[in-house]
């Protein structure tokens, strides 16, 4: 059998496919035989590889939706956190906040008063050093 004589198929064949073809050509029938055996062989190879690609394309999708499923889940524990601290905050439970509000809430002595009033007239700005 020459090869270089023979033509392509028109449709490219598969390993297998091609095998078998040799197979059939072949004269010796032991010869023949490990062909066939050869091409079944990498058929079945070649099915389990493409159910190992289908399963594994079945785990990242998996994961895909447990990925968003656990961050949605994360996404409303923060929120209802935020918002329970958020009902729950006392502006007036920090330090010196009570002492903060007398300060300004107090009315002013007289001498401190006169001491504003001074300051304003001569600088013609008003500072405050409280």
């Amino acid at each position: 059998m020459n090869i270089e004589n023979q033509t392509q198929p028109a449709t490219r064949e598969t390993t297998a496919e091609y095998l078998d073809r040799i197979a059939a050509e072949t004269n010796s029938m032991a010869f023949g035989e490990t062909i066939k055996r050869a091409a079944a062989e990498i058929r079945k190879l070649t099915q389990k590889v493409d159910q190992l690609a289908a399963g594994m394309a079945e785990v990242v999708s998996r994961e895909d939706q447990l990925a968003s499923a656990l961050f949605g889940l994360i996404e409303d524990r923060v929120q209802s956190l935020v918002e329970t601290e958020l009902d729950n905050y006392d502006p007036t439970d920090h330090y010196n906040f009570s002492d903060a509000v007398a300060e300004h809430s107090s009315e002013p002595d007289e001498d401190r008063t006169r001491d504003i009033v001074r300051e304003v007239i001569d600088g013609g700005s008003f500072t405050f050093h409280g």
